[in-house]
């Protein structure tokens, strides 16, 4: 691919993550955003007034077609009297023993500079997805750090075949660009996908295995 081309693609790339952005609900603040693109990186900058809507504005890039990966240097400007660790740990506490999805006392919060980091072990990913979830949406948090783990779980025999027919059936993965391999309790992906999305829809199957404890999503996106 010619300078030029490269060029001209980068900036389609652009032009399609700003209208993404604007497009993005949960994300309020689009207009302060700035997109630059560099064979298909994209990076963001600007400043939001939310943790949530720097987190929306890099699923918003991410999800575009063109982009294989971004730096999410958005900066979080909190209107007002900005919170203390402490009131953003407690906050965090709360909202954490109000969620029906997360056992009690399974998720520690400790806050510093506004960075949440969560620990703690849960049974299934989807719980420490939806700790970061709730503690992301705070006010005054910048940051969040899932330390959480999975509790040790017995390996499948028949983990590898069962991901790969999830993979099958899904409508908006290409199963047969997608490699799995199992060791023990460790799912790693290999292969070339076309967006994303279809990475990430390939990483969702493989955690839905009640024996997966952890997942290397090594697909990659093509460009072209």
């Amino acid at each position: 691919m010619s300078v030029s081309t490269a060029s001209k693609t980068d900036k389609d790339v652009q032009d399609r993550v700003e209208k993404e952005l604007r497009w993005a609900r949960q994300v309020d603040d689009a207009a302060n955003i700035g997109v630059a693109v560099h064979d298909g990186v994209v990076t963001l900058t600007g400043e939001v007034k939310s943790f949530a809507q720097k987190v929306a504005a890099g699923k918003a890039a991410l999800r575009t077609w063109g982009v294989t990966a971004i730096a999410n240097d958005i900066e979080i400007i909190y209107p007002g009297h900005p919170k203390t660790d402490a009131e953003i740990a407690e906050n965090a506490r709360n909202v954490l023993r109000l969620n029906a999805n997360i056992p009690d006392g399974a998720v520690k919060v400790e806050v510093r500079h506004g960075v949440a980091t969560l620990t703690g072990a849960v049974d299934w990913n989807y719980v420490r997805l939806e700790a970061k979830r709730a503690v992301q949406n705070l006010v005054g948090v910048k940051g969040v750090a899932n330390q959480i783990t999975l509790t040790p779980r017995v390996s499948g025999l028949d983990t590898e075949k069962m991901i790969k027919a999830a993979l099958m059936r899904n409508a908006s993965v290409d199963a047969n660009s997608i490699h799995v391999n199992v060791i023990g309790n460790k799912v790693v992906l290999h292969g070339t996908v076309g967006s994303y999305a279809e990475k990430k829809q390939a990483g969702y199957a493989a955690w839905s295995s009640p024996h997966v404890s952890e997942v290397d999503n090594q697909i990659v996106i093509r460009t072209h």
